[in-house]
């Protein structure tokens, strides 16, 4: 072998040994590595296989979009995080909707009513087309266009309501008096305000904030302003039964009351550290808030926070305990994961759910009826035990 070709055979050796130990020490310096693709590759042949073997034995019919949507629910459950889940094309549509305030129907609230079948109304969204044909709280809608809904699911009579946005649809509500009614409303895509705000005593105003989804903050803070503009000298926030909503929004409301300092405090997997800060300029004004058992997410961080800073007395139900933040990522099918990805603490930094949730300053739980009655919307403002608890104390 000539010279030449003995050190083109050397450098080749060395080039092919240099490659091969950068792959052993790249599977030695990172173990997972491999793991991960083998169990990738695993639960795809399982997968494959299962699916291979329904295909060929079994005898009923089998619906593949189903069988997909199915299987990919089931792998997220089994994270066993409550607060993650996979959402089809469709309830993507819905979910982005929803972060707006927005929702498309003909604007009620509805449960099954147990007697008819149909759907008991519990309340209608101001300005809806249910609210302009008339319905009320407490009618029950038996038929759609004529046909019968008793024995239907929720779901089910949102299908047979749903209709291109504008298209009508013919009602027949059992008023509370018995009373018979047929009433058009149409199928449009409605904005629900989060914010609505009254006084409730002489000097004390009220803002029921419903999420902390688009456009609260800027309800809210026109909402504190108009208030103090009309005399407030104390304010009662109200997030019962709040489920939450964007962090943006809600440290936009914090940043507006509260003094300089963190209001919010998100630690990643890797346990690093993301603070929101406000700035100097606050609402130096006396504040309750109202909390229950589904004051989830925002609602318990945005009561807790104002507790910290000594900013508001909290009044009400233990909450539930909630601490950790989700991202929503889009899939290549039209679908989206909605995913616990970080844990988010208090100034203090205390995370909700090791702690069980937030201990109010006043506990008191209402009874069952009131709590019915509040759920449902009708509970008076003048005959709810927790703010009336809430007046005696900002007045005291």
């Amino acid at each position: 072998m000539s010279k030449r070709h003995t050190i083109i055979l050397m450098l080749t050796l060395m080039l092919l040994a240099s490659a091969l130990t950068c792959l052993i020490l790249t599977f030695l310096g990172n173990p997972l590595l491999a793991i991960v693709s083998r169990d990738d590759s695993r639960i795809s042949r399982d997968m494959d296989e299962l699916l291979s073997v329904i295909h060929r034995l079994y005898i009923g019919d089998i619906n593949d979009d189903e069988l997909s949507t199915a299987a990919m629910r089931a792998v997220v459950e089994a994270l066993d995080d409550r607060w993650s889940y996979y959402m089809t094309a469709d309830e993507y549509m819905q979910y982005v909707i929803s972060t707006r305030n927005q929702f498309a129907g003909i604007g009620v609230n509805v449960i099954i009513d147990e007697q008819s079948g149909g759907m008991l109304v519990m309340s209608t969204h101001r300005g809806s087309p249910a609210d302009i044909a008339g319905v009320l709280a407490g009618d029950v809608i038996t038929e759609v266009d004529g046909a019968s809904i008793a024995g239907f699911t929720l779901d089910e009579i949102r299908a047979v309501l749903a209709r291109p946005y504008g298209e009508t649809a013919q009602i027949t509500v059992v008023r509370e008096n018995g009373n018979i009614e047929y009433l058009i409303v149409a199928y449009e895509l409605i904005f629900s305000d989060p914010i609505s705000y009254s006084f409730v005593a002489d000097g004390i105003g009220y803002i029921r904030i419903a999420n902390f989804e688009g456009s609260s903050a800027s309800g809210f803070i026109a909402a504190v302003d108009d208030l103090i503009e009309q005399g407030a000298n104390a304010l009662i926030f109200d997030v019962r039964g709040n489920g939450g909503g964007r962090v943006n929004e809600m440290t936009r409301m914090l940043d507006y009351l509260l003094p300089e300092g963190e209001i919010f405090v998100s630690v990643d997997r890797d346990e690093i550290e993301d603070i929101i800060w406000s700035d100097a300029d606050m609402v130096d004004i006396p504040a309750a808030v109202l909390v229950d058992r589904y004051s989830f997410s925002a609602a318990e961080y945005f009561a807790a926070i104002l507790m910290e800073y000594d900013y508001a007395i909290i009044v009400g139900e233990q909450t539930t305990g909630k601490s950790r933040s989700q991202r929503t990522e889009i899939l290549s099918n039209g679908g989206a994961l909605h995913i616990s990805t970080s844990q988010y603490l208090t100034r203090n930094r205390v995370a909700l759910f090791d702690v069980g949730g937030l201990t109010p300053d006043y506990l008191l739980t209402l009874s069952d009826e009131d709590f019915g009655s509040l759920i449902s919307g009708r509970l008076d403002i003048q005959d709810d035990p927790q703010i009336a608890l809430a007046i005696s104390m900002l007045v005291y």
